[in-house]
């Protein structure tokens, strides 16, 4: 028969091990718990977003809703938000295509290809990726981060309460028209940028030697490479990132709550955000167009 001192241990080492694994246990559900509260944390967000730019698109074909006021905030919106930012799409378009020309040289001189080969490289990476990026970017750090200080100022101040009050509908006076000028400045944006890039690409290969054939020749390659796949890309990529930045800094400024102190928070935060959901939403959007068009190619 063990001794009391052998059964003493063997009731130590049990205890130990049920609290070990009882630690175990409560990290584990901890873990999960935690999994779970981010899971669906994002999912509200996102349905938040999507719900947000559903009822946007609701309010913006209804003729109702563009009254003389809503008319003239969309407006300034869209002089603020597209029409003062083209010189500075220019000149960020003007400096990505030498950028893009200098690689296509060294692509050129290293790997020995054509310009035949490089040229739809090129085409296709400006259009279908680095214009609706470089747009949202743009937009974003000249407008969104304005956006969410003027909207989350109001709310701190009391100043949407009062409108709410008087019977004005801040969706449809504050948020919609500035949605809306977030979309159609980022198309705007996307064309002139790359448009800028082809042309300062074109110059700049011309002074290097890259790009040998004159203008004439260089944009009717240009548009051969040009199909519909092109717009597939362009304008989902431009009008969907373009809608998430514009509702994420719209409803963070819009859900805040606090003193004046609070907005630099909300606004960094929600400027963080919106360029998080450009990158992520042109990923997915590259993922699906080309994993569709690449299952149609191998059927």
């Amino acid at each position: 028969m063990p001794s009391t001192h052998q059964i003493n241990d063997r009731n130590r080492w049990t205890g130990a091990l049920v609290r070990g694994t009882q630690s175990v246990r409560h990290a584990f559900a901890l873990l999960f718990d935690f999994i779970g509260e981010q899971a669906i944390s994002r999912f509200e967000g996102v349905s938040s977003i999507l719900a947000i730019m559903v009822a946007t698109f609701q309010l913006a074909i209804r003729p109702a809703s563009w009254s003389e006021s809503v008319r003239t905030v969309f407006s300034r919106q869209l002089l603020f938000t597209g029409a003062d930012a083209v010189s500075v799409s220019l000149r960020i378009g003007a400096a990505v295509g030498v950028l893009i020309i200098v690689q296509a040289a060294l692509w050129i001189d290293a790997l020995g290809v054509t310009n035949e080969l490089i040229e739809p490289i090129l085409w296709r990476g400006i259009v279908r990726e680095l214009a609706p990026l470089l747009a949202c970017l743009v937009v974003i750090g000249r407008s969104g981060i304005a956006i969410s200080t003027e909207l989350a100022t109001m709310v701190v101040s009391g100043e949407i309460e009062v409108l709410d009050s008087q019977g004005v509908d801040p969706m449809t006076y504050l948020v919609m028209p500035r949605i809306l000028a977030f979309v159609v400045s980022v198309f705007g944006l996307a064309v002139i940028i790359a448009t800028t890039m082809l042309v300062t690409g074109f110059m700049i290969g011309q002074i290097m030697g890259v790009i040998r054939t004159p203008w004439s020749d260089f944009l009717g390659g240009a548009i051969r490479q040009f199909s519909s796949l092109d717009l597939v890309f362009f304008v989902p990529k431009t009008t969907i990132a373009g809608a998430f930045a514009g509702v994420i800094c719209c409803r963070d400024a819009m859900s805040v709550r606090g003193t004046m102190s609070d907005v630099p928070r909300v606004t960094a935060r929600s400027g963080i955000r919106a360029l998080t959901a450009v990158f992520a939403v042109s990923a997915v959007l590259s993922v699906l167009i080309y994993g569709r068009f690449l299952v149609f190619k191998v059927l």
